[in-house]
């Protein structure tokens, strides 16, 4: 599926604002995302068109990359980190539970499409662990298990629209779980 306009012109900003067109790969790889979900070799094919890159290269990219999605996810991504802060406070059982909850593995989708749960190397937030990115936009920090169910039943509460274009972004959960402890 081709690109929105309003993806291209993201893009071509970002392009723009940079000196040198490959810097703006990650953002207009980010828009590409935005516009279809996911960035499926239709999608990279055009990005890389656009910033006249070796789509090989652009590929490569999106490889590289956690939050870079090759294939359609659900509504919300559950994002959970796996580093070593996050594994010694419980992580591994975060994981597991989603997993028994959702009736899933992980980088899988749940049937209803609205959960995908991935496993992330490192999200920068070691002090607060453990850490779940939701969407790629915003943290649930110091889980439990109670936390996790709050989340989810939080999430399923919620209108299809509250989630966004493709699950991004979504309204911040972080200062619900700030208030309920």
């Amino acid at each position: 599926m081709p690109l929105s306009e309003k993806a291209r012109a993201e893009i071509q900003a970002a392009i723009e604002a940079y000196p040198r067109r490959r810097t703006a790969i990650l953002p207009a790889l980010r828009a590409a995302q935005r516009d279809v979900g996911y960035l499926g070799q239709a999608e990279v094919e055009e990005v890389a068109a656009l910033m006249e890159l070796d789509p090989n290269a652009v590929y490569m990219l999106v490889t590289f990359y956690d939050m870079l999605y090759r294939e359609k996810r659900g509504r919300y991504v559950l994002g959970v980190c796996k580093n070593i802060s996050c594994f010694l406070r419980g992580a591994d059982d975060i994981l597991e539970h989603l997993q028994k909850k959702l009736g899933v593995g992980l980088n899988e989708t749940t049937p209803d499409e609205m959960f995908t749960i991935r496993p992330f190397e490192c999200l920068a937030s070691c002090g607060s662990a453990p850490v779940l990115l939701l969407n790629n936009e915003e943290y649930c920090e110091r889980l439990s298990i109670e936390k996790v169910d709050a989340l989810i039943e939080e999430l399923r509460a919620r209108p299809p629209e509250a989630a966004g274009e493709h699950g991004i972004p979504w309204p911040v959960f972080q200062a619900e779980l700030a208030q309920n402890g």
